[in-house]
């Protein structure tokens, strides 16, 4: 055997994780239905701002609607946070000075 396949065994082995046990993936199943609830009701206390004021977050009324209308378990702050830098990004792309 030379040092190489004996280097990558090594590696390989180093790399492994034991499966997760039944009490740490029910505490995780826990922890991600309790944020998508708590996502939810944000994006609720969102879609009750006015147009102005989701404006001003770089975000406009279709943006929480298509949160509202996604999966439970979507993460809706990543999709909102997507939304917005494409939003400003557009803005700064066409020269506005406003």
């Amino acid at each position: 055997m030379r040092m190489i396949d004996r280097r990558l065994e090594i590696d390989s082995l180093a790399t492994r994780r034991p499966a997760p046990s039944l009490f740490a993936r029910v505490r995780n199943a826990a922890y991600r239905f309790v944020r998508a609830w708590q996502n939810r009701r944000v994006v609720n206390r969102l879609s009750e701002l006015d147009d102005h004021q989701l404006l001003d977050m770089g975000l406009c009324r279709s943006d929480v609607q298509d949160v509202r209308t996604a999966s439970f378990f979507a993460d809706a702050g990543l999709h909102l946070t997507i939304a917005a830098r494409e939003r400003a990004r557009r803005h700064l792309r066409s020269g506005r000075l406003d």
